[in-house]
């Protein structure tokens, strides 16, 4: 008997690790099932809840604001001759706002219609996510005729509040004069 027992006890020092990852799998599949059973639990609230319906006194005294959709027109799109001038501000918003950048890239391209133009504006920045934001609204507000055609951030590091941006605008254009 004695041996038996002796036996038992070396088999469990020998075996530690094995019995302790044993009672870690228990635990963790302990906790896999309660949160199964939470997550249902859950799911099963959510379902039974009733949707909210909007109050009736907004219902009948607010009258939704139409805006009229405003598509700006070849005549309000910038001639040409502004190509420069308006890169060159959208430029120095980017710099105002405290952006880096190291190059931008212009190029014209002439469309199937020979009246239109477009410059293409391509702009590596660094900034940070929230400037970033502000400067494509700021600029594509001030002018409509300009399209954000691509658009891709990098962060390098989570820890970091500063993004790399590329950004790709389109400006149309229509020139002057006789087509």
């Amino acid at each position: 008997m004695k041996r038996l027992h002796f036996n038992s006890q070396q088999i469990l020092r020998s075996h530690y690790g094995l019995a302790l990852l044993f009672v870690l799998t228990l635990v963790m599949a302990g906790l896999v099932a309660h949160g199964s059973w939470r997550r249902q639990a859950l799911q099963h609230a959510l379902t039974t809840q009733p949707v909210p319906t909007p109050r009736a006194s907004f219902a009948s005294t607010a009258r939704p604001v139409v805006r009229p959709i405003v598509q700006p027109t070849l005549q309000d799109w910038p001639s040409a001759a502004e190509a420069d001038r308006i890169s060159a501000d959208i430029l120095s918003q980017a710099d105002a706002m405290g952006m880096l950048f190291e190059r931008a890239e212009f190029q014209s391209l002439p469309l199937a219609q020979p009246s239109l133009l477009i410059q293409r504006i391509k702009l590596p920045v660094k900034g940070d996510y929230l400037q970033v934001r502000y400067f494509l609204q700021q600029v594509l507000q001030r002018y409509p005729s300009l399209a954000l055609s691509q658009f891709k951030l990098q962060r390098s590091d989570v820890m970091q509040t500063e993004v790399e941006a590329y950004i790709e605008f389109h400006l149309y254009l229509h020139k002057r004069g006789p087509s």
